[in-house]
């Protein structure tokens, strides 16, 4: 299961990353500023990794709304629309990255659920832009460190539960 984002799709998607790259920019330019469009990002880009499930569904359908979404705005501003991209892979994630993921997802889900209404409006919007620049082989090319880090943390974490502990 892979999604295609179109031209305008990535229009949409690069806007809401300037939107909040902005507001940073304009504002205090702390790091911590960045922390949850930056998670949302983040997370929204792991699902990029699940094909098949779940989470992968969603992503996939983000992506479809995204590029529908886009396709319209711009049609409506210019009289053309559309232009498929290259669709990108970031890799692929073993059982024990995968597992990883699922954990991170449940830290995320909580983070959310504490976050306050303008956090919660960046983190949604990193997602956005996550499950959709990711979907694109430039951006999946740049975050291509991200399964490698979800399979490396796994393989440790399965190892301390086999008992293989690191000296």
């Amino acid at each position: 299961m892979s999604a295609v984002l179109t031209m305008s799709g990535a229009a949409l998607s690069v806007g809401v990353l300037a939107v909040n790259v902005r507001s940073w920019w304009k504002g205090s330019r702390e790091i911590k500023t960045l922390v949850p469009f930056g998670g949302g990002l983040i997370h929204g880009g792991s699902w990029t990794l699940c094909v098949g499930g779940l989470l992968g569904w969603v992503q996939v359908r983000t992506v479809d709304a995204g590029s529908s979404v886009g396709d319209w705005g711009v049609t409506k501003v210019t009289g053309t629309g559309g232009g498929a991209l290259t669709a990108g892979s970031m890799g692929t994630l073993t059982p024990a990255g995968a597992t990883v993921v699922v954990i991170a997802l449940i830290i995320g889900a909580i983070t959310f659920k504490a976050a306050g209404k303008a956090d919660k409006k960046k983190i949604i919007g990193g997602l956005f832009v996550g499950h959709t620049l990711t979907a694109t082989a430039g951006f999946a090319q740049l975050m291509q460190w991200l399964p490698d880090t979800y399979n490396a943390v796994g393989a440790g974490l399965q190892d301390v539960l086999n008992g293989v502990l690191p000296l």
